[in-house]
């Protein structure tokens, strides 16, 4: 008995990485078919992507944002991070994750002068003259530094 019609798609574990890595990177579904290719090197439909890739599609930002955020939890605490990746020691980098994580998970935010309410309303020109002096001091100290003896 003869076969009818193309053979069936079936996707390699290769595809399968490759699909969930862009889907969890928000590569639209159109763009994903334009990479996965079949048998004969053409794209597949999006419906072929949606019905045989569609545990990829679903969970692939999940997985992501939980890698990512495993390794900023880690990177914060001092902790040991994800298997495979390399630990932040730099102090500063640590802090700075820190307070990407209080903005972006707690609604911290940093207050603006401007935003105070028990500040009074200062003279705008006495603002442009502390910046011109502070301006005056840093080209005075760089002056300073460059008529120094260069060391060579």
């Amino acid at each position: 008995m003869a076969t009818r019609g193309r053979p069936a798609f079936r996707p390699t574990d290769e595809q399968r990485k490759n699909v969930e890595v862009m889907a969890s990177l928000g590569i639209p579904e159109e763009n994903i078919c334009l990479v996965v290719r079949n048998r004969s090197d053409k794209p597949i439909s999006r419906n072929s992507l949606r019905k045989h890739f569609k545990k990829e599609l679903e969970t692939g930002a999940t997985k992501l944002n939980a890698r990512v955020g495993h390794f900023m939890v880690a990177t914060i605490f001092g902790t040991r991070p994800p298997d495979g990746i390399t630990p932040i020691t730099d102090q500063r980098v640590r802090g700075r994750l820190g307070e990407v994580y209080l903005k972006a998970r707690l609604g911290w935010r940093e207050i603006d002068s401007n935003q105070r309410k028990d500040k009074p309303a200062g003279d705008p020109s006495a603002a442009g003259n502390r910046i011109i002096e502070k301006l005056d001091r840093l080209r005075a100290a760089r002056e300073k530094n460059s008529a120094g003896p260069t060391g060579t």
